[in-house]
């Protein structure tokens, strides 16, 4: 089955392919991740859905390359390598802007450029474009071919609702994970202004900051405020829509609000210590 340029193709279809290359970008770092790393199943998708978006694009911009390259090796490889690394640095660079946070970073890999692309995955994007070119998207062609125009829009039209839905509340738990973190800030640095004075007030982080205000409380309620504790608590406890994030991006940083994120990284770091230890208890 020959291979089509994007351009040349229906939008339905063009969104078909979009929607499959996303699926198969979602399974593969499930996949990854699963295996090598955390031993579990992990969603790593930054929607809900199983589909990680940046895959599809990936997909749509390999077959945006020169249909003469389609028969070639080397030179599909470097293309694949070179476009595909300008959309990961492109969505990691819009994602920042648009959420005040680093969603990836590969600054500890060499060679990176600004820790948003390194050569490692570039290197895997030209692969992966050989691979797709060669192997994967004649496949995907059979498929759509066989399911006709009229299950292609159908299909299409269904999917690019839920999607859409799928991006709606993604984004409205993105604007709760700012607010929160804006709370957070607000309250610590009350926090330090009301307590930084104080002998009993101290630890390397904000969490053991935290953690000294609790101590204190308890060990002298009446001249703590029960609302401004209450408040901690819950600050702290109630985050689930903030853990999701963490977990599915372990290096998410954000400039902005570099000491909150890291305080409740450590107070989940701490919790599932917590776990595995009354785990071996059992």
């Amino acid at each position: 089955m020959e291979v089509i340029p994007v351009y040349m193709l229906p939008f339905s279809t063009v969104f078909l392919i979009f929607m499959i290359y996303s699926f198969i970008g979602w399974c593969s770092e499930v996949l990854y991740v699963g295996i090598f790393f955390e031993h579990k199943f992990v969603n790593r998708g930054f929607l809900y859905g199983p589909v990680t978006p940046i895959y599809g694009c990936g997909g749509l911009t390999i077959l945006l390359i020169p249909q003469a390259l389609y028969h070639t090796w080397i030179p599909l490889f470097f293309a694949s390598m070179v476009l595909c690394t300008l959309v990961e640095y492109a969505a990691s660079w819009l994602m920042e802007k648009m959420f005040h946070a680093r969603w990836w970073d590969y600054s500890r890999y060499k060679f990176h450029i600004n820790g948003r692309v390194c050569l490692l995955n570039s290197v895997l994007f030209g692969l992966m474009g050989v691979i797709d070119i060669h192997f994967v998207q004649p496949y995907i062609m059979l498929f759509i071919n066989w399911l006709g125009e009229l299950r292609i829009q159908i299909i299409s039209s269904v999917l690019a609702v839920i999607w859409i839905v799928d991006i709606i509340v993604t984004i409205r738990k993105l604007v709760d994970f700012n607010t929160t973190m804006e709370k957070i800030k607000v309250y610590t640095e009350t926090l330090k202004d009301r307590y930084a004075h104080e002998e009993w007030f101290k630890g390397t982080n904000l969490l053991e900051k935290l953690e000294s205000v609790k101590a204190k409380a308890e060990s002298d309620r009446q001249n703590f405020n029960r609302n401004f504790l209450e408040k901690m608590e819950h600050l702290l406890e109630n985050q689930k829509h903030m853990e999701r994030f963490i977990k599915k991006f372990p290096t998410l940083r954000s400039a902005k609000y570099k000491d909150e994120l890291q305080l409740l990284k450590n107070k989940m770091k701490n919790k599932l210590a917590k776990v595995k230890m009354n785990n071996k208890k059992l």
